[in-house]
């Protein structure tokens, strides 16, 4: 590798916040036109590498060159003007601003000295750049309508119009269907061929390796290594990530469901434009996965089922018994518990503590005199019982949650809902955006829960997960189950070919 190969370099990068070394003199290089994957468990310095690029943060020592020309990124409009992209995992959209507006925001195209914006102008260019991406995506159209799908593709398409020379995506992948996965794939490849250079960040390290020319690990702020993709393999990867080999990346559940006892039975299950007569049973100590793409109905129909939304026909039993689950509050009261896929806007209060996260939803009981006062022991012994159980690490009982990592964030949801006396745990993409490590504990959590007797309904988008962790799948397609696997028929090619429609023979 001569220097003429190399786009970016960065010698001896640190950055120290108030009692952590975020980075520690690291090094770190991409091609020209090379997709580099940045991987490392939570906590280990990617975000902060990728914001000292972006210019969100600034470096308190370290050399950064593009292109064999040291720069100094002292903000988000140096980073742009040195044809710098970032794509952040969370969405820096303005919602009260047109898709046009939000991709060429601070950049519109003027007429008349500059006075006016040249409406037409900028609806037409940033039409020809949804087009590039293959997405049919109303210029006009406010991005508060838009969906979570929708607004990551207006993140991509915004990094798109400054013909960036280096693109950072940060789980560009996490809100997207397969096929817009499979789209934003030969963006990249095309990307690629026109000599760009691109940082990708996942914690999926399927896609790393399918996408990848290298891959660098990072771990507690350091450089554990780079290696050539093709040379490694993912549980080299995985070790250098953890420090140590871990061997249930994703843990299998070889323990049987009770299939005699039926914990909750959907009957003629219907919800207006997107679920159509679902039909389900879940048995005691099942693991029972929902498979599908973006729109295909699971996540309306398990919210609904908890009590958030309500149904148009149709029946759920639980325990035997046709019960009527009017709100969340009712579906706790029976003993079903839920778990957001939304785990920043809807799972945590990120201004309370790590303590009142966890015991919020039973905080009634706890209370005397009338609800004014609060056992505070009480409050500390199920917090202590339930986070030794799940192995919450935490500095404190009583530090804000946001300063815990993604990993024990989750365990906090999770816990919140067992504290209840759970008997059906509703699990919404339990493992997204969280490390290697996490994911490890969060599936062995689940193991131990069913093995309690606990069944759980996993909804998740990595197949792998639910190929080895459930005793069945359903796949859904257009608001209807369209296959049904058990354990000894699954695997990631039907489940793939049911979700996108296919008729599968079990």
């Amino acid at each position: 590798m001569t220097d003429d190969n190399i786009f970016l370099q960065i010698n001896k990068l640190t950055k120290n916040f108030p009692g952590v070394k975020a980075l520690s003199e690291v090094d770190f290089t991409v091609k020209k036109g090379e997709v580099h994957a940045l991987v490392g468990e939570n906590g280990a310095g990617k975000s902060t590498l990728i914001k000292i690029l972006g210019g969100v943060y600034r470096a308190d020592s370290g050399d950064v060159f593009l292109d064999g020309k040291k720069v100094n990124i002292a903000n988000t409009r140096q980073a742009q003007m040195n044809k710098i992209a970032v794509i952040y995992q969370e969405f820096y959209l303005i919602p009260d601003l047109s898709v046009a507006e939000n991709i060429f925001v601070g950049r519109e195209p003027r007429i008349l000295g500059k006075t006016f914006i040249n409406w037409r102008k900028m609806n037409s260019d940033a039409k020809k750049i949804l087009d590039r991406l293959g997405i049919d995506i109303d210029c006009k159209k406010y991005v508060s309508d838009l969906s979570i799908a929708e607004r990551q593709m207006v993140e991509i398409a915004k990094a798109l119009s400054v013909d960036a020379r280096l693109f950072i995506m940060d789980e560009p992948t996490a809100s997207l269907t397969e096929k817009e996965v499979v789209k934003l794939f030969e963006i990249m490849d095309e990307l690629k061929r026109q000599g760009v250079s691109i940082i990708y960040i996942s914690h999926r390290l399927e896609e790393a390796f399918k996408l990848s020319d290298r891959i660098t690990v990072l771990r507690d702020g350091k450089k554990i290594g780079t290696m050539i993709t093709r040379e490694t393999n993912q549980e080299e990867i995985v070790s250098m990530m953890v420090g140590k080999i871990v061997k249930e990346y994703f843990a299998e559940k070889k323990t049987e469901a009770d299939w005699k006892e039926v914990m909750l039975e959907v009957k003629d299950y219907n919800i207006a434009d997107n679920v159509y007569d679902v039909n389900f049973k879940l048995f005691k100590g099942e693991i029972l996965g929902f498979a599908g793409v973006l729109g295909s109905g699971i996540h309306p129909l398990l919210r609904s089922i908890y009590g958030i939304s309500p149904r148009t026909t149709g029946n759920i039993y639980f325990e035997n018994k046709k019960v009527d689950i009017k709100n969340s509050r009712s579906a706790i009261e029976l003993g079903i518990g839920y778990v957001t896929e939304d785990r920043k806007n809807e799972g945590l209060l990120y201004d309370m503590s790590v303590l009142q996260n966890l015991t919020i939803i039973i905080i009634k009981k706890l209370t005397y005199i009338k609800g004014l006062f609060i056992r505070a022991k009480s409050e500390r012994k199920v917090f202590d019982d339930m986070s030794k159980s799940l192995d919450i690490k935490y500095a404190s009982p009583y530090q804000r949650i946001v300063y815990l990592s993604g990993g024990n964030q989750q365990k906090v949801v999770i816990g919140r809902t067992l504290v209840s006396d759970t008997k059906v745990l509703i699990l919404l993409e339990p493992t997204r955006g969280i490390d290697v490590g996490a994911k490890a504990e969060i599936h062995r959590i689940m193991i131990d829960l069913a093995k309690k007797g606990i069944s759980i309904i996993l909804s998740s988008s990595e197949l792998p997960e639910l190929v080895n962790l459930t005793d069945r799948t359903l796949v859904f397609y257009k608001g209807k189950i369209n296959a049904e696997f058990n354990r000894e028929n699954m695997n990631e090619e039907k489940l793939v070919a049911a979700q996108i429609g296919q008729n599968i023979n079990n």
